[in-house]
């Protein structure tokens, strides 16, 4: 029996891929795992019958909408914050690109590759509770950095396997997914020289108005939306896991002046980027 049976989508008809979106996903990355029952999802554009083995990235690039499920469906996630993954999103963007991002981002495991993942998920939990548990401000430290390290490995892995042995072939887009997967990529290219609409409808050579229609339509976000995102995301990295000052990352993120990358931060933040960062080191220190 195929785990994975692919059709194209006819998008006019379909209720969910029109609203329902995964919201949980919103600025994650990781993957999803079924173990049980079956479900239709929405990935890219084109729906895939998922049962026991079937597996779907989440990434900025990929697009994911339910269509139906059964009662019975289920199975475990390795998600976290996008900022975790941020090193091992850019090489999947690097290598769908190199496949002229036609390649199913779903895969089939085979029932040792399930066993793997379902080791590494709760060795991750684990971790978690470890870390509920720690009173240590060193040890909670370490404790999240292993967590972080056993994911981003894990998804790694994933990756492997799947542009190893796991490609499905590719089927043709429609010109409007084609317009979506080009910015999602030029976005992660640009994002520090480039934060305007304009710009990226530009290059997609279309007025601005038809293109924030189409991202808004084929992703739930508008392209601004997007462009805060993976601006913030980056910012938020940099606080979090280097010690440069707020000018030295306002600078790197070609903000024309600290006030100005403040002012940004603080808008879709709702705090200032030093108070960020103080919250953080406390967060770790407790």
């Amino acid at each position: 029996m195929t785990n994975l049976t692919k059709t194209r989508a006819k998008m006019s008809g379909t209720k969910a891929y029109q609203g329902e979106f995964f919201e949980e996903y919103k600025d994650k990355a990781g993957l999803f795992l079924c173990l049980s029952g079956t479900a239709s999802i929405m990935v890219n554009g084109q729906v895939y019958n998922f049962e026991r083995g079937g597996l779907y990235f989440v990434t900025p690039l990929i697009v994911l909408c339910k269509v139906s499920e059964s009662e019975d469906f289920g199975g475990i996630h390795i998600l976290d914050d996008m900022t975790v993954f941020y090193s091992v999103i850019h090489s999947l963007v690097d290598t769908i690109l190199q496949l002229r991002l036609r390649n199913s981002p779903c895969l089939r495991l085979s029932e040792s590759e399930i066993d793997f993942v379902k080791e590494r998920r709760d060795l991750i939990e684990t971790k978690r509770r470890e870390l509920e548990e720690s009173d240590i401000a060193a040890e909670k430290t370490l404790i999240q950095n292993t967590i972080h390290l056993l994911e981003q490995a894990t998804l790694l892995e994933v990756i492997r396997i799947y542009f190893r042995e796991r490609l499905i072939a590719p089927e043709p887009i429609d010109k409007k997914e084609t317009i979506v997967y080009n910015f999602i990529y030029s976005l992660h290219k640009n994002f520090k020289e480039e934060r305007s609409v304009t710009f990226y409808a530009n290059e997609a050579g279309i007025s601005v108005g038809y293109f924030t229609n189409v991202v808004r339509t084929k992703t739930g976000r508008t392209p601004l939306d997007w462009i805060i995102q993976v601006t913030i995301a980056q910012a938020k990295l940099m606080l979090e896991r280097t010690k440069k000052s707020v000018k030295e990352i306002a600078s790197e993120l070609n903000f024309p002046e600290q006030f100005t990358f403040r002012k940004y931060f603080k808008l879709h933040v709702g705090v200032p980027p030093k108070e960020y960062r103080q919250k953080c080191a406390f967060t770790e220190s407790k």
